[in-house]
């Protein structure tokens, strides 16, 4: 459950009850990066980074620097003030139904692990060293609408079943199955200090004879090889199974792999692997979809965060030109922010299915989608905002799109653009107008998102065409695109 993201991109400053007899529950820790998978993977139960916290968007008016500069309602005081608010009153937004298993094994062939795995380099060490820090898997655990989903999905899905669980982090996708009755669960985690709490969370909730937690990237051999033998082990007790290489004999696999804008982190093709090696023929996957949904949005709110202390004439003098420069720093890269729903200039629409189910670890590195947006509110149109939902079993799931309620610790990547002068091109990198692109209700928004994933890192490509009053009104043209590296300070414009 490696849900919390190691990115340095958003702008925050920081980051159960038993049921049934339990089975056996195994859970894998977070593996690597795939050849051709996305940026990142995602490992253990937490999200890391120096985020800042969310705020929550206030009225604005962009009015240029110096003493006026900013005029904001109360709303944008409480903006700039508040904290992240609790989740204990979480609620669920947009939840998606899973489908039924009805997975069939193109073959036996044995299916090999990725080439990624071999040795570490220093991003691969620093991405599970963030893992094994206790306040991301804390940011995970507190997200109530995502933790509550997957154990509403682990309860109806995992009772008597062998359980295998990707990137388990702290252990407890691998508790709840327990808990629901999983005759056994193994639980994979990259990170050695999170796989121990791990271990230590099952002994310490009389799961200990249920849970096997496995330490190690999943796409390296010695860990591979120790899940097939545990497997093979369960096989052989219940009486099937023995010769097959690798077995095929897990019942249900779960893993929260998903990252920012969903594919960030490329965790999809570690799960894709133990899916194809481990998953028995009529087993089932959490999720089993998720789908990537976008909307632009007014950023006016976050442009006056980050440039109106440089305009307010900062003990009397004028360092207006800093804001400039403090824009262009965060908008060059992707910003991972809450958006409330009022703040929302356009009906959502979803770009992309990806089925859990069947597809390919591929399929995730490589995406371009179109998209046409009718715009419903007046406002400025500072970014395209991009998030997911998930189907985790049949009529459970949740979104992590804008709301006005409490958001997911996912929130929404916001990819902010600038004016660009001819169709296909890109503004210069994190040069975003402070005032936006005006839009009325009625203008048709059109246009490309597209991104390729390398390892860990992700290359991400907006662009689109603003008419005036609708199609054939006049044109204006905007674009971005990113370097969105797992480490900021890997980003050679940095």
């Amino acid at each position: 459950n490696n849900s919390a993201s190691p990115l340095p991109v958003h702008r925050r400053s920081g980051r159960r009850a038993m049921v049934s007899a339990p089975a056996m529950v195994v859970s894998v820790a977070a593996p690597s990066a795939l050849p051709t998978a996305t940026a990142s993977m995602r490992g253990p139960e937490g999200r890391t980074l120096p985020l800042q916290m969310p705020r929550r968007w206030g009225e604005h008016r962009w009015s240029g620097c110096g003493a006026g500069a900013f005029a904001g309602s109360a709303a944008a005081a409480a903006f700039l003030l508040r904290r992240r608010s609790t989740r204990a009153a979480v609620r669920r937004r947009g939840a998606g139904a899973g489908s039924a298993p009805r997975r069939a094994l193109a073959s036996k062939a044995p299916v090999e692990a990725p080439a990624a795995a071999g040795e570490m380099d220093d991003v691969e060490r620093w991405y599970f060293s963030e893992y094994g820090r206790i306040v991301n898997h804390r940011e995970m655990l507190e997200d109530v609408i995502r933790t509550q989903g997957f154990r509403k999905a682990i309860f109806q899905m995992c009772n008597d079943k062998v359980v295998l669980d990707i990137g388990c982090g702290s252990g407890i996708l691998s508790l709840f199955a327990a808990q629901a009755g999983a005759r056994r669960v193994i639980a994979v985690e990259g990170s050695p200090r999170t796989a121990a709490l791990a271990k230590e969370a099952a002994r310490r909730n009389g799961f200990d004879d249920i849970i096997t937690v496995v330490q190690g990237r999943l796409e390296d051999e010695a860990t591979y090889r120790q899940v097939d033998e545990l497997l093979r082990t369960f096989a052989s007790t219940s009486g099937g199974g023995e010769d097959e290489k690798p077995p095929r004999v897990a019942e249900v696999i779960v893993s929260e792999w998903m990252g920012y804008m969903l594919v960030f982190e490329n965790m999809y093709g570690t799960f894709a692997f133990a899916r194809e090696r481990w998953l028995a023929p009529s087993g089932s996957v959490i999720p089993a979809s998720c789908s990537v949904w976008a909307a632009p949005i007014s950023g006016a709110a976050i442009v006056k965060d980050l440039a109106g202390y440089w305009c307010s004439l900062p003990y009397g003098l004028d360092l207006g030109h800093v804001a400039a420069a403090a824009l262009e720093e965060t908008f060059r890269r992707p910003v991972v922010e809450a958006v409330e729903e009022f703040r929302v200039l356009a009906k959502p629409r979803r770009l992309w299915r990806l089925d859990c189910e069947v597809a390919p670890a591929t399929a995730v590195c490589s995406q371009r989608h179109s998209f046409e947006f009718e715009v419903e509110r007046k406002g400025p149109m500072h970014a395209l905002a991009v998030w997911f939902k998930c189907g985790l079993a049949p009529n459970v799931g949740f979104s992590t799109g804008p709301t006005s309620g409490d958001s997911t610790h996912w929130h929404q990547t916001l990819l902010f653009f600038g004016e660009s002068g001819a169709p296909g091109e890109f503004a210069p990198r994190g040069q975003v107008p402070p005032e936006g692109m005006g839009v009325l209700p009625g203008d048709r928004v059109t246009g490309e998102l597209a991104w390729t994933c390398e390892k860990r890192n992700m290359q991400v490509e907006v662009q689109g065409m603003l008419e005036k009053g609708g199609a054939g009104g006049q044109a204006r043209y905007w674009g971005a695109d990113y370097n969105w590296t797992l480490r900021p300070d890997d980003d050679p414009g940095t």
